[in-house]
């Protein structure tokens, strides 16, 4: 049974990233200050993760406007292009933390870039889309 027992309380430590010391698992306020600092370092990582998810989020639906044009569905088009659109907005919109490492900072500034450039080919796509359907393209960025 105390297998089973150290076994967890290993799995727990790697999870939690605390040491397994019976010491640990008895006073966590003791560590407390490593988990501030493994905090700051997800809190940085986190950013470009999100960003990094808008933008394939975004991507995809894209995809799928750009197969809903090929197929001659225009207004399913335009719908994902809008969806695309308020994706790319949220993500752009994403605070980033004044504390970033620099390594983070890169990847942070490269997905913003990207996300400018596709916001830019999105709204362009819409306005021609909805020339096309004869309509005025209602949102812009």
């Amino acid at each position: 049974m105390s297998f089973l027992k150290d076994l967890a309380e290993t799995l727990s430590a790697i999870f939690s990233d605390t040491p397994s010391s019976p010491s640990s698992l008895n006073h966590p306020q003791q560590n407390s200050g490593d988990r501030t600092m493994d905090g700051v370092a997800t809190g940085n990582e986190r950013t470009a993760y999100k960003l990094k998810g808008y933008f394939e989020l975004a991507k995809e639906e894209i995809a799928k406007a750009v197969r809903a044009e090929e197929w001659g569905l225009a207004g399913e088009a335009i719908a994902h292009y809008h969806n695309a659109q308020k994706i790319l907005a949220e993500g752009i919109s994403t605070p980033v933390p004044s504390y970033i490492a620099s390594s983070e900072h890169e990847k942070v500034k490269s997905y913003r870039e990207k996300i400018s450039k596709w916001q830019s080919q999105v709204s362009d796509r819409l306005q021609t889309l909805s020339r096309r359907a004869g309509g005025t393209p209602s949102v812009k960025v």
